[in-house]
């Protein structure tokens, strides 16, 4: 018999979950206590619980949980296998690789054909973070009048500055980037121009002018892309700017982030020059105003003191939009970071 089970308020803004692992042996009994929460298990068996509520003496059958590592369970995916039918042949019944690719042998030969296709495909569930991502991203693609500009800046002196500063930052094992003098020049840029630190909310039509800075991160992650919240941003200085980055990026990528780590952003930084890319037109973090990528920086020949020469050169896109701000505004705001990335001031004394 088909329960149903209701999703417990897990947080602000969290209306759907996805169960990626059963608790529960296969033929186990939950039963309820007269509260109607699941009664705990004996000391001996799994501690697992279900979330839901059952009926007095009533059972349900759960699949038996899968024992495979997490790039045996990447393997399975890619192939088409379905994990649970296979019978693991490692140590305590640990699906391994070879399982895996035994499996596959085994597989019947199978085309899917769509309607108007013209060859095979395999259709692929939109689930979990994706899925998230997608709404997100259709909800600012409908609700935002986004608009992008492009400039670049010579960093060559902070190129020279950041050289002799992150060797100071490894001292005290931090890996310094340039990330955190972007994170700082963004703050002096939101501080001068507001509205690029604000929400639009549209039922009642209101600007709300965030007077806190809180820097969204977007880092890539095998999932897909997660934004981190780096809290108060202006309170920090720039080697506790490297090491939250740090820290954060880490446990986005393995999963680890915190609810409280992933919301509250005011402004959205990405780096997509960490792959190549040099120019974009980055999506905003809705409901925010403006998101500032960061391109691929290049060593590029530059007029310098009637000469040429040969300097790095950090590209950089600003989406805002245009519902809040107004061209000239975000022009405005953009060469405030300019400025302060073109003109750096040294912040790290050496340690004698």
């Amino acid at each position: 018999m088909i329960k149903e089970f209701h999703l417990p308020d897990v947080g602000e803004g969290i209306s759907e979950a996805e169960i990626v692992r059963w608790l529960i042996a296969e033929g186990s009994t939950v039963k309820t206590d007269k509260g109607g929460q699941p009664e705990p298990p004996a000391p001996q068996t799994d501690r697992g619980t279900v979330v839901g509520s059952l009926g007095d003496d009533e059972m349900i059958e759960l699949p038996a949980p899968v024992k495979a590592m997490p790039a045996v369970r990447a393997l399975a995916k890619k192939l088409g296998v379905d994990l649970t039918k296979i019978r693991g042949t490692g140590g305590e019944g640990k699906i391994t690789r070879e399982d895996v690719e035994r499996a596959v042998q085994n597989l019947p030969p199978e085309t899917v054909y769509d309607a108007d296709a013209s060859g095979p495909i395999e259709r692929v569930p939109l689930r979990g973070l994706r899925r998230t991502i997608a709404k997100r991203m259709h909800a600012a693609r409908q609700r935002v009048s986004d608009v992008t500009i492009w400039e670049d800046a010579d960093i060559a002196d902070l190129d020279r500055i950041r050289s002799k500063e992150k060797e100071i930052a490894a001292q005290e094992g931090i890996k310094l980037t340039y990330l955190p003098y972007v994170i700082q020049a963004t703050l002096d840029a939101l501080k001068a121009h507001p509205y690029l630190n604000a929400t639009l909310d549209d039922e009642r039509e209101e600007i709300l002018l965030k007077k806190f800075y809180n820097v969204g991160i977007a880092v890539d992650t095998a999932d897909g892309l997660i934004v981190f919240a780096i809290k108060r941003a202006d309170r920090k200085n720039l080697l506790e700017l490297a090491q939250e980055i740090s820290t954060l990026a880490e446990k986005a990528r393995t999963r680890r982030l915190d609810l409280s780590e992933l919301r509250g952003s005011t402004f959205t930084i990405t780096n997509y020059g960490v792959i190549g890319a040099t120019y974009g037109t980055p999506i905003i973090n809705y409901p925010e105003v403006g998101i500032l990528g960061i391109g691929r920086i290049q060593d590029r020949p530059v007029v310098d003191d009637g000469g040429i020469a040969i300097h790095k050169i950090m590209p950089l896109s600003l989406v805002f939009d245009h519902r809040v701000v107004d061209g000239v505004e975000a022009a405005r705001f953009l060469n405030v970071i300019i400025e302060r990335l073109e003109n750096p001031q040294p912040t790290l004394a050496a340690k004698s």
